[in-house]
């Protein structure tokens, strides 16, 4: 008998077999008081940066844990990240680019930090 299954659901199940709660496999990883932070930070900012991205998925733009993911133990990430913020651009997660302006240098600077954050090491 062959069993098939998508990733993501293969963790649910692999999360209650071992008395993991769903949301503890879902988040993947993610370091989830600094998504917390994350996203009360967008919120109260008035920021968009929701609509476009997810902490956990892809949306139109990458999820904010993947960008985590590839950018660990990068000594210039920080910068990177928040340059790309600030200033827009696009060919790394796709051809869809990220409009300049959707947020000022402390904030981008800000954001940065807490997306650099979300993967748990």
């Amino acid at each position: 008998m062959t069993i098939r299954y998508r990733a993501a659901s293969g963790l649910l199940v692999l999360g209650a077999l071992l008395g993991l709660g769903s949301a503890a496999v879902a988040a993947g990883g993610v370091n989830q008081a600094t998504a917390d932070n994350l996203i009360s930070y967008v919120n109260s900012q008035g920021l968009a940066c929701m609509s476009c991205h997810g902490v956990t998925e892809k949306k139109i733009g990458p999820a904010w844990v993947d960008v985590a993911k590839k950018y660990q133990g990068d000594p210039k990430a920080r910068s990177e990240v928040a340059q790309r913020i600030e200033k827009g651009g696009s060919g790394i997660w796709g051809q869809t680019p990220m409009p300049p302006g959707m947020a000022n240098h402390e904030q981008s600077e800000a954001l940065a930090k807490m997306i650099l954050e979300l993967a748990d090491k």
